[in-house]
């Protein structure tokens, strides 16, 4: 329904408006000269209701009324799902590593005492294992700091030739065929010291199906690459520090 406010009236739609006068007449021939609704043109009350109707859709369906470019799918080779052998084969983080000499510090993370820290004696702590899987032909054990420098890993131990059937070290004593590597230190051994803040240090022990086969004073970073590439189990145990430790 139309409805009109004004506070008077216009002469011209009056007039038009009496039935026989000449205006009326007029408007009636041009109106019958509109083109219909059926011809293409949509009366306006016909599209309040259709617009009604489009609001009233879009409000029922979540999305619809939505306007822009359709975004047509990639198309290639479905990615391959992985095969058993390989799942078999796959590097799992199923090693229980932990250590007796350790702070509780959080559910994830444990703090590592000053004593193994460059202020103390810096030498590792006691380090203990479970659930290296039968048949592995080697352990290596990393311990990165997550602070890069330059942009790098820094590397503060790097052990290879670890035996198998190991189930943990003794604090600063290493067993009879283990090879060190080179730590970012750029000496042969172990050393964690904190520049600045709280740091946080991951021991990381690798169990690996075939010997890494490294020398003395080995490149911890191309050790590293190496070992990710071969399918083996891994043992993680995050330690914090901090240089006011120290």
């Amino acid at each position: 329904m139309l409805v009109v406010f004004g506070c008077g009236t216009d002469s011209a739609t009056e007039t038009a408006s009496r039935p026989g006068s000449a205006a009326a007449k007029s408007a009636a021939q041009g109106e019958s000269q509109k083109p219909s609704s059926s011809q293409g043109e949509t009366a306006p009350s016909e599209a309040a209701e259709q617009g009604s109707a489009a609001q009233q859709a879009a409000a029922a369906s979540p999305g619809a009324g939505k306007q822009g470019a359709q975004i047509t799918p990639p198309k290639g080779p479905r990615v391959p799902q992985i095969t058993a052998r390989e799942r078999s084969e796959a590097t799992l983080a199923s090693i229980s590593l932990h250590s007796p000499d350790l702070l509780p510090a959080g559910e994830s993370t444990a703090a590592l005492p000053g004593a193994y820290t460059c202020a103390g004696k810096d030498t590792w702590p006691q380090l203990e294992w479970e659930g290296v899987p039968p048949g592995s032909a080697e352990l290596a054990l990393l311990v990165l700091n997550l602070e890069p420098v330059d942009g790098a890993l820094f590397f503060d131990w790097a052990v290879a030739g670890l035996d198998p059937d190991l189930r943990g070290l003794g604090s600063g004593r290493l067993p009879q065929g283990a090879i060190l590597g080179r730590n970012s230190f750029g000496k042969r051994g172990y050393s964690i010291c904190p520049s600045k803040g709280k740091e946080t240090v991951i021991f990381a022990l690798y169990a690996l199906p075939r010997p890494l086969g490294a020398q003395a004073g080995f490149d911890p970073a191309a050790a590293r690459k190496e070992i990710l590439a071969m399918a083996g189990n891994t043992g993680l145990l995050a330690v914090t520090t901090s240089a006011a430790e120290q």
